[in-house]
C-alpha cells in the first residue's frame, strides 16, 4: 500500500531503505575553462579594438573635410568680410528691384 501512495518511493530513501548511489562530478582540468574564458575574451576586445579603429578613422575624416571646407584666418577678417558680403548683397538687390521698376514703366 505504501508503494501505491508513494511511487518514487522518496519515504524508503528517507528511512534509510533505499540504496545510497554515489555520483562523481566529471573531473574537468583546469585549463579547459580558463581557456575558453581567454578566447572570448581575446574575441571581445579584438571587436573593441576594430570599433575604435573604425570609429577613430571616421572622425579623421569628418575633421579634415571641416578643415578644408572652413575658412582659413582670423575670425575677425571673417566677420568682416560676411557684413560686407551682405551689404553688397543688399545693394544689388536693390539694385534688381530698381531696374525691375523701370521695366515695368517702360512696358506699360
Amino acid at each position: 500500500m505504501s508503494a501505491n501512495l508513494n511511487p518514487g518511493g522518496a519515504f524508503s530513501e528517507l528511512a534509510g531503505g533505499g540504496q545510497e548511489t554515489t555520483t562523481t562530478a566529471p573531473k574537468t582540468t583546469s585549463n579547459a575553462p580558463a581557456t575558453e574564458t581567454t578566447n572570448s575574451h581575446t574575441v571581445i576586445l579584438l571587436s573593441l579594438g576594430a570599433a575604435v579603429l573604425v570609429l577613430s578613422g571616421i572622425g579623421f575624416v569628418i575633421a579634415r573635410d571641416a578643415r578644408r571646407v572652413a575658412p582659413a584666418g582670423d575670425p575677425d577678417a571673417i566677420e568682416r568680410g560676411s557684413a560686407r558680403d551682405s551689404a553688397a548683397r543688399l545693394r544689388r538687390r536693390r539694385a534688381k528691384a530698381k531696374a525691375a521698376r523701370h521695366q515695368r514703366k517702360r512696358n506699360r
